[in-house]
């Protein structure tokens, strides 16, 4: 087939069209099978990832880590929101359905919801973030039961926010505002723990709402806070409650070291909490995404190494019947 040339008139202009030819692709083995693919039929499973901008950048860090982990078994869906305070991103979820009335996808099997590093900004020093801590509770029990209600098969891992670094607050703020910055601190510590001890909180009075529902089990809090500050008191002589500094790169923000560290938590927290869902690498390459890779959740497609090249359909057929159970 050629490629066919011809010229068409446009807005007083000769225009020079390119028309590919149409190529046909033929399947001799199973052509009587192609038919319209059903969304159904496309949907795996998911992992739904809900917080602020520690959320959206995820994907350069422990988010994509998840990926990498979870490859060919879930899709990753990062709905971080930078800057976003738990009031805003209640009306974004609303309005463009991540969570809300009729939102109901039995696929996604779990949800992180990662909140309270913009609320607990100091009113008095940044207005524009801070969310009053009796707000941040019932807004972030909003979310954990809307996240419920829309995702019912998934589990709902609650993230407290992480521990403030103040050194590398008050340098961050005098590299960027120069001779305005007020060396005053937007944010602590102290005042972030309050609201980590409040997402603790909530996730425990949800659960003890829901005793008697399986959802109390499906349901748990990775205490991101105290673990960096434990993290960062255990090494070296004489460590200060606030050596914690290697996990942030300005005092707020996740440094190389920090993404690391919250995937290692986040898989220490599934593989206890939930190890229905929690993935074992293969024993001898160590990798996530082979056959010798163990996980409840199907993975798409058979692995390469079952597939015998003489009797290939067999393979896809077993893997058809899975997929179908």
């Amino acid at each position: 087939h050629s490629v066919r040339t011809h010229i068409r008139a446009t807005s007083n202009r000769l225009v020079l069209v390119r028309t590919l030819p149409r190529i046909s692709f033929k399947y001799k083995h199973s052509t009587h099978c192609i038919r319209p693919i059903s969304r159904s039929n496309m949907t795996f499973s998911k992992i739904l990832l809900l917080g602020d901008s520690l959320t959206q950048t995820a994907m350069g860090g422990w988010g994509g880590g998840l990926a990498h982990i979870y490859q060919r078994r879930a899709d990753v869906l990062n709905r971080g929101m930078s800057g976003y305070n738990t009031r805003w991103f209640l009306r974004y979820a609303n309005d463009t359905g991540v969570l809300g009335d009729g939102v109901l996808d039995e696929s996604v099997m779990l949800v992180t919801i990662f909140f309270g590093a913009n609320d607990a900004s100091l009113l008095q020093h940044n207005p524009h973030a801070h969310v009053p801590l009796e707000e941040y509770k019932a807004n972030l029990e909003t979310i954990l039961k809307l996240s419920h209600a829309s995702y019912p098969n998934a589990k709902i891992l609650v993230i407290t926010p992480p521990p403030v670094y103040h050194p590398q607050r008050l340098e961050f703020q005098k590299q960027r505002y120069k001779e305005k910055a007020t060396g005053v601190l937007e944010r602590t510590l102290e005042n972030t723990g309050l609201y980590a001890a409040a997402a603790k909180e909530v996730l425990s009075k949800f659960q003890a709402d829901n005793k008697d529902a399986t959802i109390a089990k499906d349901v748990c809090c990775l205490d991101l806070y105290q673990a960096m500050l434990d993290a960062g008191k255990s090494e070296g002589n004489g460590a200060k409650k606030e050596d914690h500094g290697k996990f942030f790169y300005d005092g707020l923000h996740f440094s190389a070291t920090g993404h690391d560290f919250v995937l290692e938590q986040l898989q220490a927290t599934i593989t206890q909490r939930f190890p229905g869902i929690a993935v074992t690498p293969c024993q001898i390459t160590k990798q996530w995404n082979n056959s010798g890779s163990k996980c409840s959740v199907l993975q798409q497609g058979p692995y390469h190494d079952v597939i015998q090249h003489d009797d290939w359909e067999t393979a896809f057929g077993e893997y058809k019947k899975r997929r179908l159970a």
